[in-house]
């Protein structure tokens, strides 16, 4: 989620700054949709089955982020502009609350004591 945060933000400079490219920092991961969607499906299958991106956003609002991040990473500037990068940020906050809800959720369910002052919130809308 940070990388994908910090690859928005790059993306959204360049509008600012041309000479400042997302693609030209080192990530740990290939951040592509497809790659995004590999990775949400292996934290479903490994870690819980009630942890999925679904929860938090519409299929139409993942569909749309991944469409930005492929366009991002192959440096498709043209089909960009900084209004759809804006409401990409909001879909992966979407993203972040969605999952930060879903470890509090099975924290509770696996009956461990309350790490912290736990407040599941809801998504922006």
């Amino acid at each position: 989620m940070y990388e994908c945060e910090l690859f928005l933000f790059l993306a959204e400079v360049h509008f600012i700054d041309s000479k400042v490219s997302p693609v030209c920092h080192e990530f740990c991961h290939v951040l592509t949709g497809s790659k995004l969607e590999e990775m949400f499906d292996r934290l479903q299958k490994k870690y819980c089955s009630c942890m999925s991106v679904h929860s938090c956003v519409q299929k139409e609002e993942l569909d749309y982020f991944k469409s930005v991040m492929d366009c991002i990473s192959s440096e498709q500037w043209d089909q960009l502009n900084s209004e759809k990068i804006l409401q990409a940020q909001i879909i992966l906050q979407k993203l972040a609350i969605g999952l930060s809800n879903d470890i509090i959720k099975v924290h509770k369910e696996k009956g461990h004591p309350k790490l912290y002052a736990e407040t599941e919130r809801d998504p922006p809308k």
